[in-house]
This record gives structure tokens, sequence and C-alpha cells, in this order.
């Protein structure tokens, strides 16, 4: 009886009707070379064996949104170290830097998590090389990590978006778990960082997604969501199912090309260049300003308080009155704050601001009581525009009221 099973099970096996997994293997490995991108991808061989690879070549005149590919080699480091604020970008070369872009089994991260497709990007020549490595399947994960480890220390500078904090980590975990030496590239610019410095006012998301319809002309149409990445994955692993895996390739490639865009943008940015909405003068304003470039740092700040749209406009001269106010500039401190309460602004700092000037500056106690009752009169139209500070609550106003009136009625009897 057991023979008689053990020989069907054979008969059913070389017939193809079940299935072990060393055929399921060997499906993979054909679906790879004859389903998912038949002559683009190769093998290579490293000292724990076999990695798989896919490559593309762009000429630097690829058109990708409204930008070519090259405008990366005008990037400037120290415009791109302004918005990243690190001054190690300074000398930041685009042809000595590696774009860097992973896909994994999860968004979380940790010793679970595999990055199963790592895409790379550089400049050779007139070209964009794009590499892609591929985790067939979790025995070859050593031999692709040797190999992008490899690759990766060829350049001194790394480019990603939001790679400080997942991709690199990750890829960083991955090494160690397979006793590598993970990658520490001496420079690392991170996107997404950029983004938050120079966009958070302007969109109200900083994905690369919003980034690219808002900033670099992209609209992607038939595009995985990030979320079902990780499930179409181990489809693969099980099913062999290449389908909908050529369609994460696409939207790791779509990922890369986009980052080259977007720094163009950030480095015309940082120059001066491209400076399209109030909000990107008020957040150079800020990064100018603290690293000592004021001149350039004030004039950002009053064409946004200028340009800008309240309550944009209004926290530029906040800025602006501000950066005056520490240097003791009480003049130039005073006439902001003054055209504001002209114009009858609703936030009551400025007339808090500009009362503690009459008060403590003119000694003009009469003026500076008017300023604090009207903004008491503010607060309790609009108790939330106090914004959680101290000195806004209307108890605190409160008390330099009372002072200011105990000051003019002593003025009062010894006039």
């Amino acid at each position: 009886m057991k023979r008689d099973l053990k020989a069907k099970l054979s008969d059913l096996q070389h017939t193809g009707e079940i299935r072990t997994g060393r055929h399921y293997a060997e499906n993979l490995k054909a679906g790879l070379e004859d389903n998912l991108f038949p002559g683009e991808g190769r093998e290579e061989k490293t000292a724990f064996g076999f990695c798989y690879m896919r490559e593309l070549l762009f000429p630097l005149t690829y058109q990708h949104g409204w930008s070519r590919l090259s405008g990366i080699d005008s990037c400037c480091g120290t415009s791109l170290a302004l918005s990243a604020r690190d001054d190690s970008l300074a000398g930041f070369n685009p042809r000595e830097s590696l774009f860097l872009d992973i896909e994994t089994t999860g968004l979380s991260g940790g010793t679970g998590t595999w990055a199963f497709l790592i895409g790379l990007g550089w400049l050779e020549g007139n070209s964009f090389k794009l590499r892609q490595y591929f985790l067939r399947r979790p025995a070859e994960e050593r031999a692709l990590l040797s190999h992008f480890s490899r690759e990766a220390e060829r350049f001194p500078a790394m480019i990603t978006f939001n790679g400080k904090i997942f991709d690199l980590p990750l890829i960083q975990t991955r090494q160690i778990l397979a006793g590598l030496r993970h990658t520490v590239p001496p420079r690392h610019l991170d996107l997404l960082q950029c983004a938050r410095s120079l966009w958070k006012k302007r969109l109200p998301s900083r994905s690369l997604k919003a980034l690219e319809e808002a900033l670099l002309g992209i609209k992607r149409f038939d595009d995985i969501p990030g979320t079902e990445i990780p499930s179409v994955y181990f489809e693969y692993l099980r099913r062999g199912n290449t389908k909908n895996m050529r369609k994460v390739f696409h939207h790791n490639v779509l990922d890369i090309l986009s980052m080259v865009t977007l720094l163009e943008r950030v480095s015309l940015l940082g120059t001066g260049e491209m400076v399209e909405h109030p909000a990107e003068e008020l957040a150079l304003g800020r990064l100018c300003i603290n690293v000592g470039r004021i001149k350039e740092g004030l004039s950002y700040l009053r064409r946004a308080s200028a340009n800008g749209t309240p309550p944009l406009a209004e926290e530029a001269a906040i800025e602006l009155a501000r950066f005056y106010k520490r240097h003791h500039q009480w003049e130039k401190a005073a006439s902001i704050w003054q055209i504001a309460v002209d114009n009858k602004t609703a936030n009551p700092m400025f007339y808090v601001e500009l009362a503690k000037y009459f008060e403590h500056r003119q000694r003009d106690y009469s003026t500076a009581l008017s300023l604090t009752e009207e903004a008491i009169a503010l607060l309790k139209k609009c108790p939330s525009a106090s914004l959680g500070s101290s000195e806004l609550s209307i108890p605190a106003l409160e008390h330099r009221s009372g002072r200011l009136r105990r000051r003019l009625a002593g003025a009062t009897r010894f006039s």
C-alpha cells in the first residue's frame, strides 16, 4: 500500500499535477527569465552565491515631468546644505552621489522586514544608470547585500527620501544579520528633510507623491499603492506571480527618477531660483538667518511679509520683527508691529509686543494700556489666538493692564 502511494505521488510529480518546493524554485527563476524583464535582468556571482539585478540606462535628456535628468549636473552643494541644514554637503558633487530607494515586506522596519528590492541610481557619462537588486528567494539575501555593499562603497554621498529614518537603517540591519559590514555613507542627503524645511507651509503633505504633483509636474497612472507592495512580493514567493511584481519595479524606478528632479528643484530654490510662493520665501528667510546669511534672509522675510496672505504674511512679519528685537533694533521692530495694528490684525501678539515697546522704551503708558486692552478684547473673541502662550493669556494681560493703570494713576498724582 505504501509503495503504491509513493508510486502514485511520483507519477503526479512527473506529470506536474503536484509540485514540490524544488519545482516552485525552478518556476521562480524561469518566471524571472521569461516573464519579468527579458533581456534586462542578469545574475551576478558573489562570494555568497548568485544575486539577480536589472539595469536601465536613461539619457540625461530624458524628460521626467517638467524637468530633464540633466538638471542634476547643475546642483549646488551650498544650496543643498542650506535646506538640509548640513554643512558637510557644501562639497556635494552630483557625479559622486548614489540615489537609493528600497521596497520592503513591511513599513515598520525591524529584524523581521526584508528589503526585497534595492534601487540604485547614479550618473555615468551622459546617462543616468538605474540598477535594481531583487531578492528572488530569501536564501539569496546575503549575496544581494554583499554586491550592493561593494557598489555603495564607491560613492562618497548618498541621496534618499526618508532614507535616514527608514531605508538605510533597514539595510544596515539586514547587513548586520547577514554578517556583513554595514553601509555608512560619508555624506547623506535626505530629500524628505529638505522638503519639510522648504514646503511645510506651502503643501499639506510632503510625501513624494504630493511633491511630484505640486512641484515636479508628475502624475502617476496605474501605479501600485505602497501599502500593497508587501503582499505582491509574498504572492510572488508563494506562486511565482510576476505580473504585479513588474508594477513594483516600475514604482521603484519612478521613485528614483523623481528624486533626481526633486534634487534639482531643492538646489534651485536654495540659490534663489524658482521661488514661486511666499511660503518658500518664509522658509528660505529662516534658513538663511540660521546660517548667518542675514541680509539675504531678511530680504526673503520682507518679501514673504509683503507678498503673502494671512496668516503666512503675519508669520513672516513676526519672524522679521523678532530678528530686529533680538538685535535691539527697536524702531524697526516697532514699525512692523504698528503696521499690523493699523491694518486691524486679529493676532493679539502684535498688540502685546507694541504695548511692551511703548511701556518699556517710550514710557507711554497710556498707549501701552490701550493696546493691551485691545489684545484682551481680541482674546475674548477668540481664546484660541493665545496658542498656548502664557504671555498672551487673558490673566497675564489683565495683570499687565492693572500695572499700567497703577502707573498712570501714579503719574497723575505727581503731575
